[in-house]
């Protein structure tokens, strides 16, 4: 006020120099506390009413440990911090802590910070992430960080042996056919698939997904895990994009000897769970035309698979 006083006017100011002083004093001290350069005991004095606070806390800040250090980990300001703790507890994101806890990779990758830029839920339950890590190396370069995490998925490949009619012993497949936003596209062929429930229990959320999209009912054992005959326990699965998700899938084969009829009656089958808004025609065609008929990898995947094992004696003829 004085300092208006003696350099802006020379004289004494009119009345409302008191308001004009005590607004820019106001707006100063503001944004010194919104860039955290004035303690925390200082944000609520008594002479400013507290309507002009917001009462979340900015920025928003966590901590995750790796390694058995404290990470800072921030937030979006649209997400609170009970939906963060459910996001940190979300089984994907505690087993992305862990591999990065791993002695050979802490060793050579260190977590600076992590970010999360939003996250989707299925109802009650976290379904996507979307977070940036700020990562660098031995050699103190930045490594690319952006996540887009979902968890592990299982998928089927169904191959039906005829048994009579004019094709004896002949293999076929089955594909389902659905819409499949992200690519714009209103049918999508794929073998049967779906995404993990969180109880870890692969084979039986591998069964009720065959039985939800083709409406085949099998038993647990009657499944062959491919990835786990072709990779043991050094990865859960077949990883499609691991340069920005974390999703494996974990393939598995069943196979049956079916009558030519059984086949016929697949053919154009509608299935899916309608409260699920899965509209699935399913596809019968012969096992060699699969790669030419199914662009997506785990299709791919699990016919190479399949194929290799096969030929080298792991899976019987």
């Amino acid at each position: 006020k004085q300092w208006y006083q003696r350099r802006v006017r020379g004289k004494s100011a009119p009345r409302y120099s008191n308001l004009y002083s005590y607004l820019i004093c106001f707006m100063l001290w503001r944004t010194l506390i919104q860039k955290s350069t004035i303690p925390n005991t200082l944000t609520r004095s008594s002479f400013i009413p507290s309507r002009f606070f917001t009462t979340q806390p900015f920025p928003s800040k966590m901590q995750v440990s790796i390694q058995g250090n404290s990470v800072p980990l921030t937030f979006e300001k649209h997400l609170t911090e009970e939906r963060v703790h459910q996001a940190i507890n979300y089984a994907p994101f505690t087993e992305w802590v862990k591999n990065m806890s791993k002695p050979e990779t802490y060793d050579m990758l260190r977590v600076q910070k992590v970010h999360i830029q939003d996250i989707d839920m299925f109802g009650p339950r976290v379904g996507f992430i979307k977070f940036k890590a700020d990562v660098i190396n031995k050699q103190g370069q930045n490594v690319p960080g952006i996540v887009f995490m979902r968890g592990g998925a299982v998928a089927i490949l169904i191959i039906l042996k005829q048994k009579g009619g004019g094709e004896d012993g002949k293999e076929f497949t089955l594909l389902t056919v659905q819409p499949r936003i992200p690519i714009g596209s209103h049918g999508f062929p794929e073998i049967p698939a779906g995404m993990l429930d969180g109880s870890g229990h692969f084979i039986g959320v591998a069964a009720k997904e065959l039985k939800e999209e083709t409406g085949i009912e099998i038993k647990e054992e009657e499944l062959v895990d491919l990835t786990h005959l072709a990779y043991k326990d050094h990865y859960p699965g077949m990883f499609p994009s691991p340069g920005g998700c974390d999703e494996f899938i974990k393939l598995f084969l069943y196979k049956q000897t079916v009558d030519e009829a059984y086949l016929k009656g697949l053919e154009g089958k509608l299935t899916g769970l309608i409260d699920e808004g899965e509209t699935i025609t399913l596809k019968v065609l012969p096992l060699e035309q699969l790669v030419f008929h199914a662009p997506d990898s785990k299709s791919l995947a699990a016919f190479a698979l399949y194929t290799q094992l096969k030929s080298t004696g792991v899976i019987p003829l």
